[in-house]
Protein backbone atom coordinates (compact mmCIF):
# COMPACT_ATOMS: atom_id res chain seq x y z
CA UNK A 1 0.00 0.00 0.00
CA UNK A 2 1.34 3.41 -1.00
CA UNK A 3 1.71 5.64 2.04
CA UNK A 4 1.49 9.16 0.61
CA UNK A 5 -1.28 11.32 -0.84
CA UNK A 6 -1.04 14.54 -2.84
CA UNK A 7 -3.46 17.35 -1.99
CA UNK A 8 -3.56 20.38 -4.28
CA UNK A 9 -5.32 23.71 -3.78
CA UNK A 10 -5.86 25.42 -7.14
CA UNK A 11 -6.64 29.02 -6.18
CA UNK A 12 -7.27 32.16 -8.15
CA UNK A 13 -3.74 33.45 -7.56
CA UNK A 14 -1.72 30.50 -6.26
CA UNK A 15 -1.30 26.75 -6.42
CA UNK A 16 -0.41 24.99 -3.16
CA UNK A 17 0.54 21.32 -3.27
CA UNK A 18 1.17 19.24 -0.15
CA UNK A 19 2.34 15.69 0.47
CA UNK A 20 0.41 13.95 3.27
CA UNK A 21 1.52 10.81 5.08
CA UNK A 22 -0.73 7.89 6.04
CA UNK A 23 -0.78 9.41 9.54
CA UNK A 24 -2.32 12.61 8.10
CA UNK A 25 0.81 14.70 8.58
CA UNK A 26 2.00 17.25 6.02
CA UNK A 27 5.55 16.18 5.14
CA UNK A 28 6.27 18.81 2.46
CA UNK A 29 4.64 21.57 0.43
CA UNK A 30 5.25 23.61 -2.70
CA UNK A 31 3.65 26.86 -3.87
CA UNK A 32 3.59 28.75 -7.17
CA UNK A 33 1.48 31.35 -8.97
CA UNK A 34 -1.58 30.03 -10.79
CA UNK A 35 -1.34 31.91 -14.13
CA UNK A 36 -4.83 30.85 -15.26
CA UNK A 37 -4.24 32.75 -18.52
CA UNK A 38 -2.25 29.66 -19.59
CA UNK A 39 -5.56 27.83 -19.81
CA UNK A 40 -6.65 24.56 -18.25
CA UNK A 41 -3.80 22.48 -19.66
CA UNK A 42 -1.13 25.03 -18.76
CA UNK A 43 -2.54 25.32 -15.25
CA UNK A 44 -2.70 21.53 -14.98
CA UNK A 45 0.98 21.20 -15.82
CA UNK A 46 1.84 23.89 -13.24
CA UNK A 47 -0.03 21.86 -10.62
CA UNK A 48 1.86 18.72 -11.62
CA UNK A 49 5.20 20.54 -11.42
CA UNK A 50 4.32 21.91 -7.99
CA UNK A 51 3.37 18.41 -6.79
CA UNK A 52 6.65 17.02 -8.13
CA UNK A 53 8.61 19.72 -6.34
CA UNK A 54 6.86 18.86 -3.06
CA UNK A 55 7.60 15.17 -3.63
CA UNK A 56 11.24 15.92 -4.38
CA UNK A 57 11.58 17.96 -1.19
CA UNK A 58 10.34 14.95 0.77
CA UNK A 59 12.68 12.57 -1.06
CA UNK A 60 9.71 10.87 -2.73
CA UNK A 61 8.48 10.19 -6.27
CA UNK A 62 5.18 9.35 -7.97
CA UNK A 63 5.64 5.65 -7.18
CA UNK A 64 5.10 6.55 -3.50
CA UNK A 65 1.75 8.25 -4.19
CA UNK A 66 -1.54 6.42 -3.80
CA UNK A 67 -4.13 9.14 -4.41
CA UNK A 68 -4.37 12.70 -5.70
CA UNK A 69 -7.01 15.19 -4.60
CA UNK A 70 -7.47 18.59 -6.21
CA UNK A 71 -9.52 21.45 -4.80
CA UNK A 72 -10.91 23.97 -7.29
CA UNK A 73 -12.73 27.32 -6.78
CA UNK A 74 -15.96 26.17 -8.40
CA UNK A 75 -18.82 23.76 -7.95
CA UNK A 76 -17.95 20.39 -9.46
CA UNK A 77 -20.54 18.17 -11.12
CA UNK A 78 -20.06 14.85 -9.29
CA UNK A 79 -21.03 12.82 -12.37
CA UNK A 80 -18.90 14.51 -15.03
CA UNK A 81 -16.18 16.24 -13.02
CA UNK A 82 -16.94 19.46 -14.90
CA UNK A 83 -16.18 22.85 -13.35
CA UNK A 84 -19.50 24.69 -13.47
CA UNK A 85 -18.38 28.28 -12.83
CA UNK A 86 -14.97 29.48 -11.61
CA UNK A 87 -14.93 33.31 -11.80
CA UNK A 88 -11.51 33.46 -10.10
CA UNK A 89 -10.03 31.48 -13.00
CA UNK A 90 -12.29 32.65 -15.82
CA UNK A 91 -13.50 29.09 -16.54
CA UNK A 92 -17.08 27.92 -17.04
CA UNK A 93 -18.46 24.45 -17.84
CA UNK A 94 -15.01 22.93 -18.37
CA UNK A 95 -14.14 19.18 -18.15
CA UNK A 96 -11.51 19.60 -15.44
CA UNK A 97 -11.36 16.06 -14.11
CA UNK A 98 -10.87 14.58 -17.59
CA UNK A 99 -8.18 17.10 -18.54
CA UNK A 100 -6.29 16.85 -15.25
CA UNK A 101 -6.30 13.04 -15.35
CA UNK A 102 -4.75 13.20 -18.81
CA UNK A 103 -2.01 15.49 -17.50
CA UNK A 104 -1.24 13.59 -14.29
CA UNK A 105 -1.84 10.19 -15.91
CA UNK A 106 -3.47 9.13 -12.66
CA UNK A 107 -7.00 9.09 -11.28
CA UNK A 108 -7.95 12.48 -9.84
CA UNK A 109 -10.45 13.17 -7.06
CA UNK A 110 -11.84 16.66 -7.66
CA UNK A 111 -14.03 18.82 -5.41
CA UNK A 112 -14.85 22.41 -4.51
CA UNK A 113 -12.20 24.16 -2.41
CA UNK A 114 -14.55 25.43 0.31
CA UNK A 115 -16.10 21.99 0.71
CA UNK A 116 -12.67 20.43 1.13
CA UNK A 117 -11.39 23.06 3.55
CA UNK A 118 -14.47 22.42 5.68
CA UNK A 119 -13.94 18.66 5.39
CA UNK A 120 -10.37 18.96 6.68
CA UNK A 121 -11.45 21.01 9.70
CA UNK A 122 -14.31 18.58 10.38
CA UNK A 123 -12.19 15.44 10.12
CA UNK A 124 -9.09 16.49 11.98
CA UNK A 125 -9.13 20.24 12.64
CA UNK A 126 -10.99 22.95 14.56
CA UNK A 127 -14.43 21.39 13.99
CA UNK A 128 -13.52 17.82 14.92
CA UNK A 129 -16.17 16.26 17.15
CA UNK A 130 -19.12 18.26 15.76
CA UNK A 131 -21.82 16.78 13.50
CA UNK A 132 -23.11 19.95 11.82
CA UNK A 133 -20.47 22.39 10.53
CA UNK A 134 -20.22 25.39 8.20
CA UNK A 135 -16.89 26.65 6.88
CA UNK A 136 -15.84 29.96 5.29
CA UNK A 137 -12.45 30.44 3.60
CA UNK A 138 -11.30 33.98 2.84
CA UNK A 139 -8.80 34.04 -0.01
CA UNK A 140 -8.85 35.54 -3.50
CA UNK A 141 -12.57 34.77 -3.36
CA UNK A 142 -14.74 33.43 -0.54
CA UNK A 143 -15.23 29.68 -0.38
CA UNK A 144 -17.65 27.78 1.79
CA UNK A 145 -18.66 24.29 2.80
CA UNK A 146 -21.42 22.50 4.71
CA UNK A 147 -21.31 19.33 6.81
CA UNK A 148 -24.69 17.92 7.90
CA UNK A 149 -24.96 14.85 10.13
CA UNK A 150 -21.27 14.18 9.59
CA UNK A 151 -21.44 14.21 5.78
CA UNK A 152 -20.43 16.82 3.23
CA UNK A 153 -23.55 18.35 1.71
CA UNK A 154 -23.08 19.07 -2.01
CA UNK A 155 -26.66 19.17 -3.31
CA UNK A 156 -27.83 19.20 -6.93
CA UNK A 157 -24.90 19.02 -9.40
CA UNK A 158 -22.51 19.69 -6.51
CA UNK A 159 -23.69 23.29 -6.16
CA UNK A 160 -24.39 23.37 -2.41
CA UNK A 161 -21.89 25.22 -0.24
CA UNK A 162 -21.31 28.15 -2.61
CA UNK A 163 -21.57 30.41 0.43
CA UNK A 164 -19.54 33.20 -1.16
CA UNK A 165 -22.44 33.83 -3.51
CA UNK A 166 -25.10 34.30 -0.88
CA UNK A 167 -26.57 37.75 -1.53
CA UNK A 168 -26.27 39.96 1.54
CA UNK A 169 -27.26 43.29 -0.02
CA UNK A 170 -29.94 43.82 -2.65
CA UNK A 171 -28.38 45.50 -5.72
CA UNK A 172 -25.13 45.74 -3.76
CA UNK A 173 -21.53 45.57 -4.97
CA UNK A 174 -20.82 43.66 -8.16
CA UNK A 175 -19.26 40.24 -7.63
CA UNK A 176 -16.83 38.49 -9.96
CA UNK A 177 -19.63 36.02 -10.78
CA UNK A 178 -21.64 38.85 -12.33
CA UNK A 179 -24.31 39.09 -9.63
CA UNK A 180 -24.83 42.03 -7.29
CA UNK A 181 -24.50 41.90 -3.51
CA UNK A 182 -22.73 38.55 -2.97
CA UNK A 183 -20.81 38.30 0.31
CA UNK A 184 -17.68 37.57 -1.77
CA UNK A 185 -17.94 41.16 -3.04
CA UNK A 186 -17.53 42.35 0.57
CA UNK A 187 -15.17 39.85 2.20
CA UNK A 188 -12.40 38.47 -0.03
CA UNK A 189 -9.02 39.74 -1.18
CA UNK A 190 -10.59 40.72 -4.50
CA UNK A 191 -13.23 42.75 -2.68
CA UNK A 192 -10.69 44.38 -0.37
CA UNK A 193 -8.44 45.33 -3.29
CA UNK A 194 -11.33 46.95 -5.15
CA UNK A 195 -12.12 49.03 -2.10
CA UNK A 196 -8.48 50.07 -1.71
CA UNK A 197 -8.40 51.08 -5.36
CA UNK A 198 -11.50 53.23 -4.88
CA UNK A 199 -10.55 54.85 -1.57
CA UNK A 200 -6.82 55.37 -2.16
CA UNK A 201 -6.53 55.90 -5.92
CA UNK A 202 -9.94 57.31 -6.91
CA UNK A 203 -10.75 59.21 -3.71
CA UNK A 204 -7.15 60.17 -2.84
CA UNK A 205 -7.17 58.90 0.75
CA UNK A 206 -3.83 58.24 2.46
CA UNK A 207 -2.71 54.73 3.38
CA UNK A 208 0.58 52.96 4.00
CA UNK A 209 -0.72 50.29 1.62
CA UNK A 210 0.43 52.62 -1.17
CA UNK A 211 4.03 51.76 -0.28
CA UNK A 212 3.39 48.16 -1.36
CA UNK A 213 1.05 48.57 -4.33
CA UNK A 214 2.38 51.29 -6.67
CA UNK A 215 -1.14 52.38 -7.54
CA UNK A 216 -2.43 48.87 -8.33
CA UNK A 217 -3.78 46.85 -5.41
CA UNK A 218 -4.76 43.77 -7.41
CA UNK A 219 -3.09 40.66 -6.05
CA UNK A 220 -1.80 42.25 -2.84
CA UNK A 221 -0.57 39.55 -0.44
CA UNK A 222 -2.31 38.58 2.79
CA UNK A 223 0.94 39.19 4.67
CA UNK A 224 0.93 42.82 3.49
CA UNK A 225 -2.70 43.25 4.55
CA UNK A 226 -1.79 41.89 7.98
CA UNK A 227 1.25 44.16 8.25
CA UNK A 228 -0.77 47.29 7.47
CA UNK A 229 -3.66 46.14 9.64
CA UNK A 230 -1.38 45.51 12.61
CA UNK A 231 0.18 48.94 12.08
CA UNK A 232 -3.28 50.47 12.55
CA UNK A 233 -3.58 51.85 9.02
CA UNK A 234 -7.03 53.46 8.94
CA UNK A 235 -7.98 52.46 5.40
CA UNK A 236 -6.85 48.85 5.84
CA UNK A 237 -8.70 48.52 9.15
CA UNK A 238 -11.83 50.21 7.77
CA UNK A 239 -12.06 47.95 4.73
CA UNK A 240 -11.17 44.67 6.44
CA UNK A 241 -13.27 45.23 9.55
CA UNK A 242 -16.27 46.15 7.42
CA UNK A 243 -15.78 42.98 5.37
CA UNK A 244 -15.45 40.82 8.49
CA UNK A 245 -18.67 42.27 9.91
CA UNK A 246 -20.47 41.34 6.69
CA UNK A 247 -18.99 37.85 6.91
CA UNK A 248 -20.44 37.53 10.41
CA UNK A 249 -23.81 38.63 9.05
CA UNK A 250 -23.60 35.97 6.33
CA UNK A 251 -22.69 33.36 8.94
CA UNK A 252 -25.77 34.37 10.96
CA UNK A 253 -27.90 33.76 7.88
CA UNK A 254 -26.46 30.25 7.56
CA UNK A 255 -27.11 29.65 11.25
CA UNK A 256 -30.78 30.39 10.59
CA UNK A 257 -30.87 27.88 7.73
CA UNK A 258 -28.60 25.07 8.94
CA UNK A 259 -28.23 25.68 12.69
CA UNK A 260 -24.65 24.31 12.78
CA UNK A 261 -22.88 23.53 16.03
CA UNK A 262 -19.67 25.08 14.72
CA UNK A 263 -18.66 27.64 12.08
CA UNK A 264 -14.99 27.65 11.04
CA UNK A 265 -13.22 30.62 9.42
CA UNK A 266 -10.06 29.97 7.42
CA UNK A 267 -8.10 30.88 4.31
CA UNK A 268 -4.96 32.92 3.75
CA UNK A 269 -6.39 36.21 4.99
CA UNK A 270 -7.69 34.69 8.22
CA UNK A 271 -4.40 32.91 8.84
CA UNK A 272 -2.43 36.13 8.37
CA UNK A 273 -4.63 38.07 10.80
CA UNK A 274 -5.06 35.22 13.28
CA UNK A 275 -7.65 36.09 15.96
CA UNK A 276 -7.80 39.82 15.14
CA UNK A 277 -10.69 39.44 12.69
CA UNK A 278 -12.89 37.51 15.12
CA UNK A 279 -14.33 40.44 17.15
CA UNK A 280 -15.79 41.95 13.97
CA UNK A 281 -17.05 38.60 12.67
CA UNK A 282 -18.65 37.92 16.06
CA UNK A 283 -20.27 41.36 16.10
CA UNK A 284 -21.85 40.78 12.68
CA UNK A 285 -22.91 37.30 13.76
CA UNK A 286 -24.45 38.23 17.10
CA UNK A 287 -26.27 41.33 15.82
CA UNK A 288 -27.95 39.36 13.02
CA UNK A 289 -28.54 35.97 14.65
CA UNK A 290 -32.12 34.68 14.77
CA UNK A 291 -33.59 32.36 17.44
CA UNK A 292 -30.32 30.73 18.48
CA UNK A 293 -28.15 32.05 21.27
CA UNK A 294 -24.57 33.00 20.33
CA UNK A 295 -23.52 30.31 22.83
CA UNK A 296 -25.25 27.65 20.72
CA UNK A 297 -22.79 28.04 17.84
CA UNK A 298 -19.02 27.85 18.26
CA UNK A 299 -17.11 30.29 16.03
CA UNK A 300 -13.57 29.02 15.44
CA UNK A 301 -10.45 29.87 13.47
CA UNK A 302 -9.17 27.12 11.17
CA UNK A 303 -6.58 24.82 12.70
CA UNK A 304 -4.82 24.19 9.40
CA UNK A 305 -4.66 27.76 8.10
CA UNK A 306 -3.57 27.88 4.45
CA UNK A 307 -3.12 24.08 4.45
CA UNK A 308 -6.83 23.42 5.16
CA UNK A 309 -7.96 23.21 1.54
CA UNK A 310 -5.14 20.95 0.20
CA UNK A 311 -5.41 18.86 3.39
CA UNK A 312 -9.13 18.45 2.67
CA UNK A 313 -8.25 17.46 -0.91
CA UNK A 314 -5.95 14.77 0.47
CA UNK A 315 -8.57 13.52 2.95
CA UNK A 316 -11.19 13.40 0.18
CA UNK A 317 -8.86 11.48 -2.15
CA UNK A 318 -7.99 8.97 0.57
CA UNK A 319 -11.65 8.35 1.41
CA UNK A 320 -12.78 8.09 -2.21
CA UNK A 321 -9.74 6.04 -3.19
CA UNK A 322 -10.56 3.41 -0.57
CA UNK A 323 -14.13 2.86 -1.80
Amino acid sequence: MKKYTIGIDLGGTKILAIVVSDKMKVVSRSKCKTKSALGIDGTGFRMKESAEEALGDAGLSWKDVGNIGIAVPTSVDPQTGDALHAPALGWKNQPLRTRFQQIFRKKIFLENDGNLGTLAEFKCGAAKGFKHVVGYFVGTGLGGGIIVNGKMHTGVRGCAGELGHEIVEYHGRKCGCGKLGCIEAYCSKTAFCRQFQKLIVADGMKSILSEYADGDFKGIKSSVLAKCYNAGDKITCRVLNGGFYMLGLAAANQASVIAPECIVFGGGVMEALSQKAMPFIKKGFVENLFALSPNDVKLKISRFGDDAVPMGAAVYAIEKGEV
